[in-house]
């Protein structure tokens, strides 16, 4: 669905994602993209990294922020997907599994799987608690030696320990 900043959902650098299904679960995998939607004023590009965050204290809810804390203006659309538990894993960067601005991702789902599409969407917080910032924009790559997938910062910016992204994998029909 498209999730519309307003003034009434947005404080500063997020915006409330108010969806019934998500609210009160923190450990909900909400991916978001910014949208190119009309609403944008034909602005199809948005120069601020983002990701997602849960606010457990008073509002129950996910919300969709700027990791550079710049405010998000009313009218900004943002694609969101809530893909199902199945498909999903958190994947958090720590000092075993990172190598300079990678993060290897050690799954079931992608393990050993070069035809996966991932989706990644940085999350501050999973399950509510404290996070860790990631300003930097990401790719996901194979690499068919060890046969994993890792979560790079473009630029070459050093993962830091400790950030974490919400995948959803699915796969390539075969023709």
């Amino acid at each position: 669905f498209v999730h519309h900043a307003t003034d009434e959902n947005s404080r500063g650098d997020y915006t409330y994602i108010n969806v019934s299904s998500i609210n009160g679960d923190a450990n909900a995998i909400v991916l978001v993209a910014p949208s190119a939607d009309r609403g944008n004023a034909g602005d199809a590009t948005y120069d601020h990294n983002i990701g997602v965050w849960y606010e457990g204290a008073n509002e129950k809810k996910w919300a969709i922020f700027n990791q550079d804390r710049a405010a998000i203006p009313a009218g900004r659309t943002f694609e969101v997907i809530i893909p199902p538990a199945s498909e999903t894993f958190v994947h958090y960067a720590k000092l075993d599994n990172t190598v300079g601005n990678s993060t290897y991702l050690d799954n079931p789902l992608t393990n050993g799987e070069p035809d996966a599409v991932l989706t990644v969407t940085q999350n501050w917080n999973p399950g509510g608690g404290r996070g860790v910032y990631n300003d930097h924009p990401i790719d996901v790559l194979y690499e068919a030696d060890i046969r994993k997938w890792a979560i790079c910062n473009r630029g070459g910016a050093p993962m830091p320990d400790g950030a974490a992204f919400n995948i959803a994998v699915s796969r390539v029909p075969n023709p």
